[in-house]
């Protein structure tokens, strides 16, 4: 069922994930998957960074206080983060080059008219690749 509300449109603004390692995450993103850095934050809890995909985010979270030696648990609620690229294959083998680690090989997919790869972060998170019929070769 789809309705629609009354209320102003609400957007997506980012999607926070825990990280072992600040550093190694927000090379993965910004140089191997082409984030944009945005910020860093502080707290006394945790240290972030944000980087962005257009209006869309993720919050690279690294606790600093007791939950710091715990294992994250990525239990079964995130499946992946989706990117949408005019490059799949190279935005890939960028990935990979900074930490990432090939799941599914760029595959052009002829029922959507699209090529979809899939790359696991070095935190274990899946990163999906989504390049669009605009950006496909004939």
């Amino acid at each position: 069922m789809t309705t629609n509300s009354s209320h102003p449109q609400t957007t997506m603004s980012l999607t926070a994930i825990r990280v072992a390692d600040l550093d190694r995450a927000v090379e993965f993103y910004v140089q191997g998957c082409g984030f944009v850095y945005e910020k860093d934050l502080t707290t006394s809890t945790f240290r972030a960074t944000i980087v962005r995909a257009g209006a869309a985010g993720l919050e690279l979270v690294l606790p600093t206080d007791g939950a710091a030696g715990e294992t994250p648990d990525h239990g079964n609620m995130l499946v992946k983060i989706v990117t949408n690229t005019t490059d799949a294959r190279a935005r890939m083998a960028d990935a990979c080059a900074h930490g990432g680690t090939e799941v599914t090989p760029p595959t052009r997919l002829e029922a959507y008219d699209m090529v979809i790869g899939i790359v696991r972060d070095p935190d274990g998170y899946l990163v999906e690749f989504v390049q669009r019929p605009d950006a496909l070769e004939p």
